[in-house]
């Protein structure tokens, strides 16, 4: 894998994870975090076309720092420790509002009760999941680029 296909699975894993999490809350909470969601996904894509076109390192670092953030707090926060955790039948662990509920109240509704926690428990689990693809991705190319950013230096 060289380092521009790397580097496209970590932003399209951390954009799928972020377009995920934005589905979940917003079936959650309502429509009024449809921009924050379309905001919390530029920012990453934002930040990765800005490095690749410049090559700053504090770039790429800000990139991995806000990967890192969606990773901890939506990945294992919310989609592991509330939604992987209940499904598992475990105690509810996190401190998050609601999340002690058997079945949460959403500000969406599907065809049947049912329906409308299976979703909402499914894209907390799909969270989990893309935030732990978006871990291993993001880490390959932060493995691949920083080398290659300090040999540059060094030969200068």
């Amino acid at each position: 894998m060289s380092k521009t296909s790397s580097a496209l699975a970590s932003l399209t894993a951390l954009v799928a994870t972020l377009v995920a999490t934005g589905i979940h809350h917003i079936f959650r909470l309502g429509p009024a975090l449809i921009l924050p969601t379309v905001i919390g996904v530029a920012v990453p894509v934002v930040l990765w076309l800005l490095h690749a076109r410049t090559g700053k390192p504090a770039l790429l670092w800000a990139y991995a720092a806000y990967a890192a953030l969606v990773v901890f707090w939506f990945g294992f926060l919310d989609g592991f420790l509330d939604h992987v955790a209940k499904a598992a039948g475990m105690e509810n662990v996190t401190f998050l509002p609601g999340s002690e509920e058997e079945i949460v109240a959403t500000a969406m509704q599907l065809w049947s009760p049912s329906a409308t926690t299976a979703f909402y428990e499914g894209t907390g689990i799909l969270s989990a999941a893309l935030a732990l693809l978006t871990l291993i991705t993001t880490g390959l190319y932060l493995y691949r680029e920083l080398p290659a950013r300090s040999a540059m230096r060094t030969e200068m």
